[in-house]
């Protein structure tokens, strides 16, 4: 133990890193805070939006709908259709933003019965457009193939899903925006690259490892307290931005409305086929976060062991996010080709809109197998090739 608490005072309680910590948690606090204040104006506009949407929470009212539709109407005339623009000019409208929020709720009503056009190249969404692919598959006497398997999958899981209410659900799209977005990834991943890099790599730049993994201490106790330093490290830098972005979003709203609603109430999770309330998706969000940032660290550990320069370990590292960032920012025609590259690189596995927003599976020797399954076996082998190339790394480095 004494050992390892070395190890995270190294890695952690130095004085430039607690600066650096200090920094980032009041980065992420603003940033949940702007985040709020940039959808909803202030907390008087949201108490006024909070006791508006009351009566018109629940299944779709059709004369509602038409009057939102209306208002909608308007609005896009006036400043187009961009959302962003649209959120922006409205934000200090609280019959406005209701307005512009039920008529988007109407569209996944819709979308939930009729779904994806025939001719859309979109995974078959919506209870219709799955029972029609469905009837057509079985015309064609398929019923033995994959693709038939699952859209049936995909039927069974939606049906039970419900048609989608409305329900006041602003504080949580805030806080789902900054945890699913490609910010938090360089929110996340950079500072963890910083900060973990050294914990090999800056022994290695002196000649000191040789001298300290030959001590009384064995090779395998101190890469051992050197492995939890870094999953410690990596919690405590993804706690920060939960707990920031949560908090720190929280205060212009004052309230935490919507937190039993169906997940499929936030626009960006409309299309998923897991039945979340939003509470229990907030901490099915964090436990992602904090798992894909720990499989992150251990990569970095494990470049970190294999590198004689800090900043090398933290270029390679860097280099690894860009390129799967990149990678999924190419092209359709690009990213067919190389699919399982972009499902499983950083840049998509680590955005929980990417792994829970939709209902995403694969073909397991016939077996259907959803996109979370995976992902947690693929990471999982990730992090015990990274763990074990440490330990294979560091087994012959004794004093020359």
């Amino acid at each position: 133990m004494s050992l390892f608490v070395f190890e995270l005072r190294k890695l952690m309680m130095n004085k430039k890193t607690v600066i650096l910590l200090l920094v980032l948690f009041a980065l992420y606090s603003v940033i949940g805070f702007s985040t709020s204040l940039f959808l909803i104006g202030n907390n008087d506009v949201y108490k006024d939006y909070e006791t508006l949407s009351a009566d018109y929470e629940g299944a779709i009212d059709t004369e509602k709908a038409e009057k939102s539709k209306a208002v909608y109407d308007e609005i896009t005339a006036r400043y187009g259709t961009d959302s962003r623009m649209i959120a922006r000019s409205i934000k200090d409208s609280p019959e406005t933003i209701l307005a512009v929020k039920y008529k988007e709720f109407c569209e996944r009503v819709d979308e939930y019965h009729n779904g994806t056009p025939p001719e859309s190249n979109e995974e078959v969404y919506g209870i219709n457009a799955l029972e029609s692919k469905i009837h057509e598959l079985e015309k064609q006497g398929q019923q033995n193939t994959f693709e038939y398997k699952k859209l049936c999958d995909s039927l069974q899981k939606l049906t039970p899903l419900g048609e989608p209410e409305f329900a006041n659900i602003l504080l949580w799209e805030n806080l789902f925006t900054n945890w699913g977005e490609h910010m938090m990834q360089f929110l996340l991943l950079i500072p963890l690259a910083f900060l973990i890099a050294p914990v090999f790599a800056i022994e290695r730049s002196s000649g000191m490892d040789h001298l300290i993994l030959s001590s009384r201490h064995g090779r395998r106790k101190i890469v051992t307290a050197k492995q939890l330093s870094v999953l410690i490290t990596s919690t405590v830098i993804v706690m920060m931005y939960l707990i920031a972005t949560f908090v720190f979003g929280f205060l212009p709203h004052a309230s935490l409305h919507g937190w039993d609603a169906a997940i499929q109430t936030i626009p960006e999770y409309a299309r998923s086929m897991f039945g979340f309330k939003v509470w229990q998706f907030v901490v099915v969000s964090a436990l992602w976060l904090i798992f894909t940032g720990a499989v992150y660290s251990l990569i970095i550990g494990f470049i970190s062991s294999r590198m004689k320069s800090q900043m090398s370990a933290v270029g390679i590292s860097l280099a690894i996010l860009f390129i799967n960032v990149g990678l999924a920012a190419m092209g359709d025609s690009v990213i067919q080709r190389i699919q399982p590259m972009i499902d499983f690189g950083l840049a998509n596995i680590t955005l929980i809109k990417e792994v829970f927003g939709g209902y995403k599976v694969f073909n397991v020797f016939g077996m259907i197998v959803s996109y979370p399954i995976m992902a947690v076996f693929v990471l999982g082998i990730f992090a015990v090739l990274a763990v074990f190339g440490i330990y294979r790394g560091q087994k012959y480095r004794t004093v020359v």
